[in-house]
């Protein structure tokens, strides 16, 4: 049996008669949908879906700001001085 990372389970023909019910039920907490007592798909709010984004995003991205900022701190990056245009 697979485990379920998360405290709420329902099962998949029960989430398909009342998906909105269901996610309000859950207040904000992740919700795991099971197909044969075995998770098919974890249901999150929106915004907890954009948090993660972001984290994925800082974490792909780290390698690549601090191998900018250790060529720059090497004298291997120079710096661009950038002018705002005013708004208009």
């Amino acid at each position: 049996m697979e485990k379920i990372l998360t405290s709420r389970a329902v099962a998949v023909s029960e989430f398909k008669r009342a998906p909105n019910e269901i996610v309000a039920e859950a207040n904000g907490e992740p919700i795991a949908v099971l197909t044969n007592n075995k998770p098919s798909f974890y249901v999150i709010p929106a915004s907890t879906y954009e948090s993660l984004m972001e984290v994925i995003f800082d974490l792909e991205s780290a390698p690549l700001l601090e191998k900018r900022l250790a060529d720059f701190k090497a004298g291997k990056e120079k710096v661009i001085k950038v002018k705002k245009n005013p708004a208009t």
